[in-house]
């Protein structure tokens, strides 16, 4: 058995054991090996039933080699890993130095696209979208990945099948539309004044409308209720 090999095996049995954990974690680096390169990446960033996948760019022939008997990896403080990237590499059983080595993360997980035609101001249903599993490092940032986020929810624009559906392609169900005759509850110190007004825009719940009094007064509030703006003075 070559050396590098029995030096290997070794390694592995040590960290199985935890003998290396205090080594690994001195420098507060969270270090694991190749088969643990997915743990680098940070759960917080995973939406539900995303499964990560981490290969290295290229080989790099000093690892396994005398020079890197055996190696740990660690992600670097502020280095997102999610598609290209890098890790740090640690040898153990010789005194090459640290470097690092580029590794590919492709992010899996299902995400909404649309089945069919939406028109601009169209209620989303289920039977408008799909769940196609897609690796989110290649995504613009904005997907929708629960079908929850479609609650009470239009179309922005008209969506295309296949498209991508987006956070920004959404628009929640206005409360108040502009010319609707609103209720108006004024709040201040120790009071509250009740009447009516027209909305001069429109606004989602809890989103800010400029509205006009009887007296031509123009005042803005808030979007609290269906037809209700609440106004603070």
């Amino acid at each position: 058995m070559k050396f590098h090999t029995f030096l290997n095996i070794a390694f592995q049995v040590l960290l199985g054991t935890g003998l290396l954990a205090g080594t690994a974690q001195a420098n507060g680096s969270h270090w694991v090996t190749e088969a643990q390169l997915s743990e680098l990446v940070d759960p917080a960033l995973l939406p539900p039933g995303a499964s990560v996948d981490v290969k290295f760019v290229k080989a790099d022939d000093r690892i396994g080699s005398l020079q890197c008997p055996a190696a740990l990896f660690a992600n670097t403080a502020g280095n997102k890993m999610w598609g290209r990237t890098y890790v740090r590499v640690q040898c153990v059983g010789s005194d090459t130095a640290p470097f690092f080595v580029g590794v590919d993360v492709k992010v899996w997980a299902p995400v909404l696209v649309v089945k069919s035609t939406v028109q601009s101001g169209q209620t989303l249903g289920l039977n408008d979208v799909e769940f196609r599993t897609m690796d989110l490092s290649q995504l613009s940032h904005g997907w929708v990945s629960e079908l929850a986020h479609l609650n009470n929810k239009t179309a922005a624009r008209q969506l295309w099948p296949g498209t991508l559906l987006k956070h920004d392609h959404l628009r929640g169900q206005a409360l108040v539309k502009n010319g609707d005759t609103v209720k108006v509850m004024m709040k201040g110190p120790g009071f509250a004044i009740g009447g009516t007004a027209v909305a001069m825009g429109e606004a989602e719940l809890g989103e800010v409308v400029k509205i006009k009094t009887s007296q031509g007064k123009i005042l803005h509030g808030v979007a609290r209720d269906a037809l209700l703006v609440e106004v603070s003075l």
